[in-house]
């Protein structure tokens, strides 16, 4: 199925003056947009202290920077011990998805430099403002016993959700390529970790995102974003997508956010999955994907530069792995986008999309313990997407659930 028009996206048709006029504005409106994001990211990017321009194997272009020049002082943390092993060995009848660094050949920066791709300005639909565009939800505060979130401004989930006291969590995400209906749209799976001790819940989340608007094409992406502040603000050390603004720092020279992931699992065929795991270390929400931990989140941005342990900097007090939809509105209706594959959780192995060998850091040591997500099972549009866990299996998969839907179709 082809994916969906542009929202401004201009169709050869006879029309009125009126309709004339409201295209004039909306193309004026697209034209601020256009030069205000520019602007932003043209400037993120000349600040960077770049050393080498590379082309990746997907096209993307990426600027190299000396991995200190990301935080003041130059002072990089170290990572946890690494678990690479066990890690894949996770993965059953699947194969890890690839990313185009890890190809054989792939050019890459100098040593002791890391990746920061560069946002693919001439693909975007600009159809928001930047301030929402760097935004992931808008959102009125929700208490923990509210979790995981209802339907709210067109987000849809097939949820499940964990409060339990945790320093982090990991696990198996299958990787498709869905359906997404217009470019305003997104598709992902992910693990989430919340804390709402301050009655302001702060997250570090992560996953596979397809959005044309992110991230100009229509395939899968890593992606990581935090809040500090309950969605409610974004920006520099606030919040908001991958390298967008300011807060995550990186240290692998392989996988980053925004990397692609290809192949990418055929429905009804080969599978392709991530593993994925944040962990709480040494006062930093590190993250690890293919058993590479790809970067971190500083503790500091969530207590405000204060030791304040009534916050994420401090601890999760949920876990969660869903899948999430965004309908922009902008097609009437219900909205086709795909969850995951496309196929509701009873079609089952090749076709459903899956999360599996579910587990949550209950210690700062690093103790793992079964994944039950049971009291935040939630689907906001049972007949268009689903989730059917099975929290207490006791074989290879251990904790997993099946996740997906076709939307309206």
């Amino acid at each position: 199925m082809p994916h969906g028009p542009f929202k401004n996206a201009e169709h050869q048709e006879n029309i009125s003056p009126d309709q004339g006029r409201e295209r004039e504005l909306h193309f004026n409106y697209r034209t601020e947009y256009e030069r205000e994001m520019r602007e932003y990211f043209e400037g993120r990017q000349a600040r960077l202290n770049t050393v080498a321009t590379t082309e990746a194997p997907d096209g993307r272009i990426l600027d190299w920077v000396p991995v200190e020049s990301q935080v003041p002082g130059g002072d990089i943390a170290d990572p946890p011990p690494s678990d690479a092993a066990l890690m894949a060995s996770l993965l059953g009848e699947e194969l890890p998805a690839i990313t185009p660094l890890g190809e054989s050949g792939a050019a890459r920066g100098p040593a002791g430099t890391v990746p920061i791709p560069r946002k693919r300005l001439d693909q975007l639909g600009y159809t928001k403002p930047l301030k929402q565009y760097l935004q992931k939800a808008p959102q009125p505060y929700l208490s923990a016993s509210a979790y995981p979130l209802p339907e709210i401004g067109g987000h849809a989930y097939a949820a499940s959700g964990q409060p339990i006291i945790c320093f982090g969590g990991e696990g198996v995400l299958s990787c498709f390529s869905p359906y997404t209906e217009t470019s305003d749209d997104f598709s992902l799976l992910q693990i989430g970790l919340a804390n709402h001790d301050r009655n302001n819940r702060q997250t570090v989340e992560a996953g596979w995102q397809e959005s044309q608007d992110i991230y100009g094409d229509w395939v899968p992406h890593l992606f990581v974003f935090y809040t500090t502040n309950n969605y409610t603000a974004q920006g520099d050390n606030l919040g908001g997508y991958n390298q967008d603004v300011a807060g995550w720092v990186q240290v692998d020279n392989t996988i980053f956010p925004e990397t692609t992931f290809v192949p990418y699992s055929v429905r009804g065929g080969e599978q392709r999955s991530i593993t994925i795991k944040y962990q709480l270390w040494q006062n930093n929400w590190w993250l690890q994907v293919q058993g590479r931990w790809v970067g971190y989140y500083p503790a500091r941005l969530f207590m405000g530069n204060e030791s304040v342990f009534e916050t994420l900097g401090d601890h999760a007090d949920h876990i969660n792995f869903f899948g999430e939809v965004f309908d922009s509105d902008e097609v009437a209706g219900r909205t086709g986008t795909d969850l995951g594959s496309g196929y509701m959780p009873t079609s089952g192995w090749t076709w459903s999309a899956y999360m599996h060998n579910l587990a949550v850091q209950t210690d700062r040591a690093g103790t793992l313990a079964r994944y039950d997500g049971t009291a935040g099972v939630f689907e906001s549009d049972p007949d268009m997407y689903g989730i059917e866990p099975h929290f207490g299996n006791s074989d290879n998969w251990a904790s997993y659930a099946w996740v997906g839907g076709p939307g309206a179709n």
